[in-house]
């Protein structure tokens, strides 16, 4: 080869991007013959085959380049232009080495340039490969649960000596298998196993290999296994299976037999997982429908996630969206993120162009790198107008004019009883646009309903406060006059057209049932707002007639009216008697008594009102004892009248109020109690006799013992000492006769027992410091001649004024303890209970029930009854 040629040669060789004039190549051969594997990160090589079919000594050069489709760049590879001579008719072997880092696919370009007396042609070869991440399995830790043989005739075992999984002791008819994995694939494609195994299947042998991605050990027998090869006679050494990606990958080893052979045996060797871990791949979560009111501004928001192996850099990663009206497209927008490896990143595009009510729908792709690595295409659709209708079937609606989206695969069998118009927009979306007022509208289920938008240009409703939509429409809500002041009748506007309107307000009412309406007679409302309207009313100062008078409340707007009102009416005067008191129960003649009457106007305000308090004695006699006018009683206003009376004669009477108004009789009530009025009886002075005390016999010093006891237990109980000296005071006041005189004695022990109900003989007795027989005399003579009354309370006895029910409550509220309550309460309500089941119902001791039944009995709360050999407790009358 003379200098001149090779010097071209060479010219030609490193200047590789200048464009050659195609001429075929006739005169050589190239072809790959054998790639020695296709696993990453391990040294490889390309065995290529190159043939000159010329009859002449021909060199030629071989330029490899490697190219990654994932990074879309060449690798760097340390020889990549071999130059070489191949003899006429020869055939030139060339192994070249290289090494894959990175898994996916790779285009191998082979350019051959060849040198035929300075004419310089070109053979061009092209060939593509995947290359996959791979490890070897453990097979003894991948060993996840067995199928055992029910017969024990075959099993598997894992043989540490040769590491290999074995099917062994194969005898008579069985069946078994062993599970593996599990092999985690998410996040990878291309996935597939490749076992190394070594058998010998015969007669009616099966084995088999399956897989599943729903594995649970407790419900083993139950797993449903889909089958990925069935061994035979034929079958190779390696063995490739595919498996599902994205998922946790469980794969059965089975044999089975009816009569096992000796000789047959199946190893599994050695397990390689190889897949391809995914580098471009972005998850995309859109809605598939947007609704805007014409204040907002529209806008469609995209949240993408790289869940690829690669970070995204700018311009990697290309959003086109389409923007399209039902009739045209509106415009395009573009963005390029760059997103990293396991981030998420929102992407809104905001579309101010869209001003009008109606539907619209956006295309949206997005492409990484290029169409081949990643393209995905979604549709997103947006309405706008003020009123998003609900979809319901039958779809319920007051609207004139309506868009409706749907989805359907036969549009042609779509149809509706209103005038509606189909328009297509893409894919199996369309827009049916319907023009007659209609309430109810339904729609086969076969039809997927997206939105239901009202279009509705001028459009107003009204609403009153008060109004129940639950009962008839034609019922107006009403205003109940109570008092004189303002009330506010009011109502709600809503525009739920699509412009401002201006809106004009009549009201309609009779002047000589109300004092006055204010209100605005017009307003401005903007689109898709609402105004609350309140009107001002004053009614009359006095009632003008009973019933109600309507409030007509009237709306215009573009030619439409509506028409709302109230029902007014006046609450009807209501007076009431609220309480009637007197500061005594029983009073002696001569002495006055207090009394309070309160009335009250829970209705509108009165006119002039006459009252007269009195008494009625019980022979029916009335007296008027005060007489009141009132000019007015507002309302939930009341009046207090305080009168006092002196009765000088005995008897009993009961106060009364009498209350009319323009001569007509509002009402009356008598007080509930009577008061007692007692004859004041002068009492002559008491004679203080001597006793001597004779000199005692034996016989006399025994019966002085007993009456010292009876002395002791006197001194401990004031029910002996008041029923004793109560005993002995009529043989007394025989001698010397008593009457009921206003003795200053007697005076304060009323005094003390009205004011203080519930007082026992002990305090009175101190109070007073009086003797036991003086103070027993007093009382006996007030409580004959009912002025007062008394009962026992244990060892105690309680003085009340004469008719007075407070003596139950005080007796009652002696008791502080909480469980002596409890008890109390539960005899009342279940009298003749056992003590045994109070102690189960308060889950207490029988001991401690015990304890207080006993002390309520010692002070007359309650009291014990013995039937037989049980014990029932019973409330006293007074309980």
């Amino acid at each position: 080869m003379g200098a001149r040629t090779k010097l071209l040669f060479l010219m030609v060789a490193s200047f590789l991007g200048i464009v050659f004039a195609l001429i075929p190549a006739t005169e050589a051969e190239i072809q790959i013959s054998q790639i020695e594997h296709l696993n990453t990160q391990t040294d490889n090589s390309l065995n290529i085959t190159i043939t000159n079919n010329l009859d002449e000594e021909i060199p030629y050069s071989l330029i490899i380049s490697i190219f990654s489709e994932d990074l879309q760049e060449n690798i760097n590879i340390e020889s990549s232009n071999l130059i070489f001579t191949i003899s006429p008719l020869e055939t030139y072997y060339t192994n070249f080495p290289f090494t894959i880092q990175l898994s996916g696919n790779y285009i191998f370009n082979l350019t051959l340039l060849s040198n035929n007396d300075d004419i310089i042609t070109k053979t061009y070869l092209e060939q593509e490969y995947l290359f996959y991440d791979s490890f070897q399995t453990n097979l003894k830790e991948t060993i996840v649960d067995y199928y055992l043989d029910d017969e024990h005739n075959a099993n598997w075992i894992y043989n540490p000596e040769n590491q290999n999984i074995e099917l062994i002791n194969l005898d008579n008819e069985y069946e078994t298998g062993i599970i593996i994995g599990p092999y985690n694939t998410n996040g990878n494609e291309n996935n597939k196993l490749t076992i190394q195994h070594e058998f010998i299947i015969t007669l009616d042998a099966n084995y088999s290999i399956s897989y599943t991605t729903d594995f649970n050990h407790s419900q083993l027998y139950s797993t449903i296994w889909n089958e990925l090869y069935t061994i035979n006679e034929n079958s190779n050494e390696y063995i490739e299976v595919e498996i599902e990606a994205g998922k946790n990958v469980y794969i059965c080893f089975s044999a089975s037999d009816l009569d096992a052979d000796s000789e047959d045996f199946w190893n599994i060797k050695n397990i390689d997982y190889q897949y391809v871990p995914i580098k471009h791949d972005i998850e995309t979560d859109i809605p598939e429908h947007y609704f805007f009111t014409l204040e907002q501004t529209p806008e469609v928001s995209l949240n993408l996630v790289n869940s690829g192996l690669f970070n995204q850099q700018l311009g990697n990663i290309t959003i086109s969206v389409d923007l399209f009206s039902s009739d045209e497209k509106i415009g395009t927008y573009l963005r390029t993120p760059n997103i990293e490896s396991g981030e998420s990143q929102n992407i809104n595009f905001i579309f101010t162009e869209m001003s009008s009510p109606g539907n619209y729908y956006c295309n949206i792709k997005i492409i990484l790198i290029n169409e081949n690595i990643y393209y995905e295409e979604y549709n997103t659709f947006l309405s706008i107008s003020m009123y998003n209708i609900d979809i319901v079937n039958p779809i319920s609606s007051n609207s004139e004019k309506m868009n409706i989206l749907i989805q359907t695969n036969d549009i042609e069998a779509f149809q509706l009883d209103e005038n509606y118009q189909i328009k297509p927009l893409i894919d199996n979306y369309f827009l049916i646009e319907t023009s007659d007022e209609t309430t109810t509208i339904y729609w086969d289920q076969s039809v997927r309903i997206i939105s239901i938008i009202d279009m509705d240009e001028e459009k107003f409703t009204l609403n009153l406060e008060g109004y129940d939509e639950n009962i008839d429409s034609l019922v107006w809500p009403s205003i109940s006059f109570d008092s004189k002041k303002l009330y506010y009748a009011k109502f709600i506007i809503n525009n739920e057209g699509f412009y401002t309107e201006n809106y004009e307000i009549n009201y309609a009412y009779s002047s000589i049932f109300i004092e006055s309406i204010s209100g605005p007679e017009h307003v401005t409302i903007n689109a898709g707002e609402s105004l609350t309207v309140d009107v001002e009313i004053m009614p009359l100062q006095k009632i003008p007639l009973l019933g109600g008078n309507p409030l007509i409340i009237e709306i215009s707007n573009n030619g439409v009216e509506k028409t709302e009102g109230y029902i007014l009416s006046y609450t009807e005067t209501q007076i009431n008697i609220v309480s009637q008191e007197c500061n005594r129960h029983s009073i002696l003649t001569g002495q006055s008594i207090a009394c309070t009457t309160v009335i009250s106007n829970t209705g509108y305000a009165s006119s002039s009102l006459e009252i007269d308090i009195g008494i009625k004695t019980d022979t029916d006699f009335e007296e008027i004892l005060d007489h009141n006018t009132i000019e007015e009683l507002g309302n939930k206003e009341s009046w207090s009248i305080k009168t006092t009376y002196k009765p000088n004669k005995a008897g009993t009477f009961k106060l009364f109020i009498s209350i009319e108004n323009d001569d007509k009789y509002i009402t009356y009530r008598e007080m509930n109690e009577n008061i007692n009025v007692i004859e004041t009886v002068q009492e002559t002075e008491e004679v203080v006799r001597t006793i001597n005390i004779p000199n005692l016999s034996l016989r006399n010093m025994f019966v002085a013992l007993s009456i010292a006891s009876i002395g002791f237990q006197f001194q401990r109980s004031e029910n002996m000492k008041y029923l004793t000296f109560k005993f002995f005071i009529p043989l007394y006041s025989r001698l010397q006769k008593d009457t009921l005189a206003d003795d200053p004695t007697r005076q304060n022990l009323l005094r003390i027992i009205y004011a203080e109900p519930g007082a026992n003989f002990t305090q009175l007795k101190e109070k007073l410091g009086l003797h036991n027989g003086t103070l027993a005399h007093h009382l006996h003579i007030l409580e004959n001649h009912k002025t007062i009354t008394s009962h026992t309370s244990g060892r105690q006895r309680l003085f009340f004024p004469f008719g007075s029910e407070s003596r139950i409550n005080i007796s009652n509220s002696l008791i502080t303890n909480v469980t002596q309550k409890k008890i109390i309460s539960i005899v009342k309500d279940n009298p003749g209970i056992t003590q045994s089941m109070i102690s189960q119902q308060l889950k207490v001791s029988r001991q401690k029930v015990n304890y207080h039944v006993n002390s309520l009995v010692s002070n007359s709360i309650i009291k014990i009854e013995k039937q037989g050999r049980i014990t029932r407790l019973y409330p006293m009358h007074f309980t």
